[in-house]
């Protein structure tokens, strides 16, 4: 009783003293050998045994991180990146959890000390805690075997940092595959994400493509098919389980399917027409913007209306919690640039595929939808005088028109200049206005969201609640991604060339693309995030390189820039060798034909056949 009396009493005094010195606590770490590229994700498993009267979790600003010394044990890198606790360790418990983790390292052989670390105070090993030993052989990313076995599609450019980032691309998709029953089900929107988001395919499957087989991306699609409505309303996500859901305040799900689908026509036109649940593909996609244009659009604004979220957020201003993401009684119905620019695509690419496979009537539908939105949008959202697209309009709350104006949304602006809302002198203006608020700001890309964002407190949620965080003016090179496409898509080539190297830059340094950063450079939220590989892959393959795909052939410009390019996606094989003079090499081809534009004013070349063709520069 005596010794039961004298434990209690000294875990009272070390609750009561300050700080955690004297507190007994262990770390063990399986497998403790592990080999790994860089970039990669690794599955680790951890026991935390906490004898002391201290929680350990990361709501108090514990983490697990790690010091990485060389096979000599010379220290090489003390200070690594923090990886939030998924799990609390609670006085007198022993903890276990995987933990996805990754290094940035150089590549060799390390002997990794893992420990915990309560920020900005101690590391663990300081008060005598015990750590765990691993050793990593940690391989090269960028390695001829790492191409061999993943690169079918692969670009030199003579630009180190951009070759080098197709690699990073790729290792981002293979770190986000979903698999059920043993194939690829999905891919998740990031490492900590469980589901497979419709947004977030989108952005994938025109880039996805040149990596994965037709029918592993089809059925991924086909699944957001199977969760439809019979109404035609489109889910937000799917998981392995069957499970579905909607975040009700967006109104860009519809739109997304159709731009998920739109590249997948591209490879396959018929796959269109098959059917899904007795109703074919093509009209599922006309169900889907149909739902879209009934339920999501005001006749008296003849615009698409969603909830007041940050440009392109799915978190409202309503509620401080999970009611945040559906539509409520707290709900304001605002019209969005971001929502527009959209629909605009979408229809646009709807009509395509519906002339396509002969349905006119139905093409014609969209064009005249697309133009009636794309009108409206301009005349009720641009600002002349400021040069740019408001970030939306609040239906009956035009009194924030006076602050809400000064917004410069880039995520909104450059879906816009993707839907062919902007002139050339447009961006060029808009560009300027960018460039002075990002120095303004003093901002390290144009990945930052909202110039300037919402003010402390408007938006009630903890995420969205300080300015520059997530979602209220975070840096999302999800978003960054789309600008760049769209400024090389547009001809402005240097401006988009510059934007482009600075996120690539800072994604290798990193190793990663966090879903977002804060102000000072943070990864926050998952890692990984492959929305973001999705659009910056097709900012390289199309922007950077402008490649252009139609539905029977593609289109490679001679450019001044030297180059080489082989092209692998489903039946199609080609390489193009722009390093001397302009030859193209086809092995096999689904579509019709392979040209190469040889220039403004100058003729297009086109090479139907197999074998090696020279084409004379202009």
């Amino acid at each position: 009783m005596c010794r039961r009396a004298l434990l209690a009493v000294l875990l009272l005094l070390a609750a009561a003293t300050p700080g955690l010195s004297g507190a007994d606590v262990e770390i063990t770490c399986a497998p403790a050998r592990v080999t790994a590229r860089q970039g990669e994700q690794v599955m680790l498993q951890f026991v935390v045994r906490n004898r002391s009267a201290f929680r350990i979790e990361t709501a108090g600003n514990f983490f697990l991180s790690f010091h990485a010394a060389d096979a000599s044990g010379r220290m090489r890198r003390f200070d690594n990146r923090r990886f939030p606790l998924p799990a609390p360790a609670r006085p007198g418990a022993t903890t276990r959890f995987a933990l996805p983790v990754y290094f940035s390292l150089e590549p060799g052989a390390y002997r990794l000390e893992w420990d915990l670390v309560r920020e900005g105070e101690f590391w663990g090993r300081d008060r005598g805690w015990k750590t765990a030993a691993v050793t990593l052989d940690l391989l090269p990313l960028v390695a001829p075997d790492f191409r061999c076995a993943w690169l079918p599609t692969f670009y030199e450019s003579g630009r180190e940092w951009l070759d080098r980032m197709q690699y990073l691309l790729r290792q981002v998709l293979r770190n986000n595959e979903m698999r059920f029953e043993g194939k690829l089900f999905a891919f998740a929107a990031g490492t900590t994400y469980p589901q497979a988001w419709i947004r977030d395919t989108a952005t994938m499957t025109g880039y996805a493509r040149f990596f994965y087989p037709p029918p592993v991306l089809q059925g991924i699609v086909d699944r957001f098919f199977l969760a439809q409505s019979r109404q035609g309303e489109v889910q937000d996500w799917v998981d392995t389980t069957g499970r579905c859901d909607k975040n009700t305040v967006e109104s860009d799900q519809e739109t997304s399917l159709v731009l998920a689908v739109w590249p997948l026509a591209l490879d396959d036109p018929g796959w269109l027409a098959g059917r899904i649940a007795g109703v074919s593909r093509l009209r599922r996609l006309d169900m889907a913007l149909d739902w879209l244009w009934e339920n999501r659009r005001d006749p008296a604004r003849g615009l698409i209306w969603s909830g007041f979220t940050a440009d392109w957020g799915d978190v409202e201003r309503s509620y401080p919690d999970q009611r945040a993401i559906k539509l409520s009684d707290r709900s304001r119905r605002t019209y969005s640039t971001y929502a527009q620019s959209l629909f605009i695509q979408a229809a646009q690419r709807l009509a395509l595929m519906a002339e396509r496979l002969g349905d006119a009537a139905m093409a014609g539908k969209w064009r005249r939808r697309e133009r009636s939105v794309a009108g409206e949008c301009r005349r009720q959202l641009y600002l002349p005088e400021k040069g740019y697209f408001i970030v939306h309009r609040v239906e009956s709350m035009d009194e924030t028109l006076h602050w809400e104006q000064n917004i410069l949304a880039v995520g909104g602006n450059a879906e816009a200049m993707r839907a062919g809302l902007l002139d050339k002198k447009e961006i060029a203006r808009l560009l300027r206005v960018l460039e002075e608020r990002r120095r303004h700001y003093r901002l390290r890309s144009i990945s930052y969201t909202l110039l300037p964002p919402y003010p402390q407190g408007f938006f009630p949620h903890p995420l969205l609640r300080s300015p520059w965080s997530y979602q209220n003016g975070g840096e999302w090179d999800w978003i960054g991604g789309r600008l760049v496409s769209a400024l090389y898509q547009a001809g402005f080539r240097a401006e988009a060339e510059a934007y482009l190297r600075e996120i690539v830059l800072r994604s290798l340094a990193e190793m990663n693309i966090f879903e977002w950063s804060d102000r000072s450079g943070n990864g926050q939220g998952a890692s990984f995030f492959a929305g973001a590989a999705g659009i910056l892959g097709e900012a390289l393959l199309f922007g950077r390189l402008g490649l252009r795909e139609e539905f029977d052939r593609y289109v490679v410009p001679a450019a001044a820039d030297s180059y080489r390019l082989s092209i692998a996606k489903g039946g199609d094989r080609f390489h193009i060798d722009n390093s001397g003079p302009l030859i193209i090499e086809i092995e096999s081809l689904a579509k019709k034909e392979v040209c190469l534009a040889t220039g403004p004013g100058g003729k297009t070349v086109c090479v139907a056949k197999k074998g090696k063709t020279t084409v004379r520069k202009p």
